[in-house]
């Protein structure tokens, strides 16, 4: 006779049981896997990135929550400047900051401790200092990151993209001060400035170099010099005078160039200080100054008395791409990557990098400010923050 063979049912549930626990769990053990490993990755980068990762973690929890969305509604009386961080908003107000993502969540409040809050971002952080305060904070889309104290109110700052921070200052002994704060914000360079006083600074992507406009007069003629230097030296690797120019904003690119934009000129020097290109305008003619991470500067300015814009496009690598001429004057600028939105009116008109348009946007009212977030365009009006896609 056969043998027959027993099944136990009770077995069974429990082996099928077990596998879809395990399966289920999996899951969860697969995302920390992932998370640790990206943290380890991350480590070995910096701590700017494993801040970006940490921000995405916490940003989750905003998938499952309800806003109202956009426009979102401003204090406007107590605003300051809307710029982008990381994709979304971030909010400058005199009393505090505030980040919001793609759907008009609030994902972060900070307090600030000074009502004429100024703030430079790039790479999802921001860097918020103020004319008179000795302090910035360092911050990232969910978290203050640590803060810099100066000698005196700050006059110029900017932040690296590996979050690197430099900042200038006057003294009782020097003109202006130039300090700069590596990631974990120990002082890595400090340069003293006796004869002229320092208008902008900018950091390499890396934070090695930082270049510097310093302004002084000589006989009631004003100048400009344009000083780089690697962060490991006192002694600059490019010092170059332009007389009667008052440089406003110095801009070192992703591609190594610095371009420096002042009053009647913007010049494009290579990081050794060479002239690479010129622009010349009338002077006192500028309008606006914008620029992105990488570098990509657009300059407008007057021509024709007023009755002309122009509008002069200069890329990462010091190339201009574009000049172009447009009727009346703009009520605000911004510029990103290859684009440029310029707003007359309710009307945005958006540029390629050559100077073609690519897109007009009617907005409900004229907008006082425009903000790229990634793909999207975010402007400010009325009191409210307004998305167009």
């Amino acid at each position: 006779m056969e043998d027959k063979k027993i099944i136990s049912l009770k077995k069974i549930r429990k082996t099928k049981l077990l596998k879809k626990i395990f399966r289920i769990a999996r899951i969860p053990v697969v995302v920390l896997v992932v998370i640790a490993a990206l943290f380890l990755s991350a480590r070995l980068m910096g701590n700017v990135a494993v801040s970006n990762i940490t921000d995405s973690i916490r940003q989750a929890k905003t998938v499952f929550s309800k806003s109202e969305g956009y426009p979102y509604s401003l204090e406007a009386f107590n605003l300051r400047k809307v710029e982008s961080i990381g994709g979304g908003p971030l909010i400058v107000y005199n009393d505090s900051s505030l980040v919001l993502n793609a759907s008009g969540d609030e994902i972060f409040r900070a307090q600030l401790d000074y009502a004429d809050s100024k703030v430079i971002t790039k790479n999802g952080r921001a860097l918020v200092y103020s004319n008179s305060s000795n302090e910035a904070v360092l911050q990232s889309k969910t978290e203050e990151l640590g803060r810099i104290t100066a000698e005196s109110p700050i006059v110029a700052a900017d932040i690296s993209e590996n979050g690197t921070t430099a900042v200038s200052c006057s003294s009782a002994e020097h003109q202006s001060v130039l300090s700069v704060y590596n990631s974990r914000f120990k002082k890595v360079f400090q340069w003293n400035c006796s004869k002229e006083r320092i208008a902008s600074v900018s950091l390499s992507p890396d934070g090695k170099r930082v270049a510097v406009a310093a302004i002084g007069a000589d006989n009631a003629e004003i100048y400009t010099r344009i000083i780089v230097f690697n962060v490991k030296s006192a002694d600059p690797v490019a010092d170059v005078r332009y007389s009667g120019t008052f440089v406003m904003k110095v801009v070192y690119t992703a591609d190594n160039r610095i371009i420096a934009a002042g009053d009647n000129r913007t010049v494009v020097l290579n990081k050794k200080g060479e002239a690479l290109d010129e622009l010349i305008y009338p002077e006192d003619s500028v309008l606006a100054i914008c620029s992105d991470d990488s570098g990509n500067t657009v300059v407008c300015y007057e021509e024709f008395g007023g009755a002309k814009t122009g509008i002069a496009r200069f890329s990462k690598s010091g190339k201009r791409t574009c000049s172009v001429s447009i009727d009346g004057i703009p009520d605000c600028v911004s510029a990103q990557g290859n684009r440029t939105a310029v707003a007359i009116g309710n009307e945005i008109t958006v540029y390629s990098a050559k100077g073609k348009e690519t897109k007009k946007i009617e907005t409900e009212l004229a907008p006082t400010s425009i903000i790229f977030c990634s793909g999207t365009i975010y402007t400010v009006e009325g009191g409210t923050i307004c998305k167009y896609s």
